[in-house]
């Protein structure tokens, strides 16, 4: 299920909060009490500042216009980005606009008007975006995992590579186990559907590859969804199970979603030998999970998302520095029980 907004306060951010309680999505208010119930929400640290001339003052403000932080990846993404933000010294503020297209327009004003000097975004209307970039040149945007018009700089991600290590990890499982048969689905993120969007052509670049294997070894890709949180991800596995019992293998697009669909299957399923699923990201539960020979989630492509996260970050600030941002290139490995032990500590 999606965490709100309240899930990324810390000790030292409460107070500084701020969520909307106006009129209309994404508008601002010092209200915390509100934080759960609206579109958009805001919150923002001071930082620690440095000391010029016998002066105390802050060296600049960086931020994060956030699709959701219900997301895993995008909770995490904020943490490292604002690691960065407190031991350089910057102000940090994040607006997590919850994928409503209104709302991220509020929120790139709401950044803007508040000081912010370059910030990380993940977009889900990007060409609504590039007006208002174009407009704000002076703001430094590094966009994730898409290149948008007007923004500097991005985050990379080998699409290619993650397919082949999730086809990888299931020819060894389905040859280690003399699976023969079985049908394939996929559970992407909503953002996947937007035929405009660099994830749509992500999908379709990595359905390719999945779809390949599986006419090569006999296996057939029958179907996808497109979860809007965990919850979701986990029904739609439900009704797979329910309706189209020869689907045995799931590449989710997403940790939570492989979490919830593993665990529907466990529910579901006294003996999910033949149930493989797959996540896109990992972390010290995915890893328990795969070493859980019981639990259907057998593998996933791990990177330490928050510390891409504080690289993302080191950028903005040296936008705010100096006027320059470069790609933060990001690198995953491929996770399962042939190496799974080396993780459990992570």
């Amino acid at each position: 299920m999606k965490k709100f907004m309240t899930a990324v306060m810390t000790m030292g951010m409460v107070a500084a909060l701020t969520a909307c309680s106006l009129e209309g999505p994404g508008s601002s208010s010092t209200s915390v009490a509100d934080t759960t119930a609206k579109t958009g929400t805001a919150e923002s640290d001071s930082g620690t500042t440095v000391q010029e001339n016998g002066k105390t003052e802050k060296s600049g403000k960086i931020g994060m216009l956030a699709g959701s932080l219900g997301y895993d990846f995008q909770l995490q993404m904020n943490n490292g980005i604002k690691r960065a933000a407190e031991e350089n010294g910057y102000e940090y503020m994040v607006y997590d606009y919850n994928f409503d297209a209104e709302a991220m327009l509020t929120g790139m004003d709401v950044l803007a008007s508040s000081g912010v000097g370059a910030y990380y975004a993940l977009y889900a209307s990007p060409e609504s975006a590039a007006s208002f970039i174009a407009e704000h040149k002076d703001i430094g945007v590094l966009t994730q995992g898409m290149p948008v018009e007007g923004g500097q700089a991005q985050t990379k991600n080998d699409y290619s590579q993650l397919a082949n290590q999730f086809v990888d990890s299931l020819d060894n499982y389905v040859k280690e186990h003399e699976i023969k048969e079985g049908e394939i689905a996929a559970l992407w993120l909503e953002i996947c559907e937007n035929e405009d969007s660099e994830y749509f052509a992500a999908k379709e670049e990595m359905k390719g590859i999945i779809t390949a294997w599986g006419e090569k070894n006999g296996f057939t890709f029958t179907t996808e969804f497109f979860p809007k949180d965990d919850e979701e991800a986990a029904n739609y596995t439900a009704q797979i199970l329910n309706g189209q019992p020869n689907v045995k293998f799931v590449f989710a697009f997403n940790n939570g979603f492989a979490i919830a669909a593993a665990n529907e299957i466990a529910a579901a399923r006294t003996d999910t030998t033949d149930y493989f699923v797959f996540s896109s990201e990992g972390d010290s539960e995915t890893f328990r999970l795969i070493n859980d020979s019981a639990n259907p989630l057998r593998g996933c492509a791990y990177m330490n998302i928050e510390e891409s996260g504080y690289k993302v970050g080191l950028q903005l600030i040296n936008w705010v520095k100096n006027g320059v941002m470069e790609d933060v290139v990001n690198t995953k490995e491929l996770v399962d029980d042939r190496n799974v032990a080396d993780y459990l500590s992570k």
